[in-house]
């Protein structure tokens, strides 16, 4: 009977059962979010954060056409590069020294153009990205686990 009871264990970790696989996280560190679904990344107080990229995986593998990026930080404000927040041209956001007051609802908005072949005719393309950082004081382990998994090196 134990046996049964470790093997469903297992399996249902394995399947994500209990909580939300919401994100993918790359080879290079890269985490991913997906639409609608808030990302949810635990912090090791002091210690830089895994890096955010402001797209899909689906969307990274992608031409994007003249995409811009807006991220806006637990305050509800732009997020501005400093000491502790670096932003790439590519959309990509990592925090450094992480602190608890950092913790929070991280949101990013790409916005891209798209083209149709046929006709020419351009649109604006907006998507909305969030990711909820938490500072953790220790290296336990914090269930249920963060909403990434990672994927094979590209």
């Amino acid at each position: 009977m134990r046996a049964w009871v470790l093997l469903s264990a297992v399996l249902w970790y394995l399947t994500g059962v209990g909580w939300q696989r919401s994100s993918e996280r790359t080879g290079k560190g890269f985490i991913y979010g997906r639409p609608g679904h808030p990302v949810k990344i635990y912090v090791k107080l002091h210690h830089n954060s895994p890096i955010l990229a402001c797209m899909d995986f689906r969307r990274a593998k992608k031409e994007t056409v003249d995409p811009t990026y807006l991220w806006i930080g637990p305050n509800e404000k732009p997020l501005t590069v400093n000491d502790r927040i670096n932003i790439t041209k590519t959309g990509k956001l990592k925090v450094k020294d992480f602190l608890e007051a950092l913790s929070g609802l991280y949101t990013c908005t790409l916005s891209y153009k798209t083209v149709r072949a046929e006709t020419q005719e351009e649109s604006i393309v907006k998507q909305r990205y969030d990711f909820l950082i938490f500072g953790k004081r220790s290296d336990r382990r914090i269930f249920p686990e963060p909403s990434i998994h990672l994927l094979p090196r590209l």
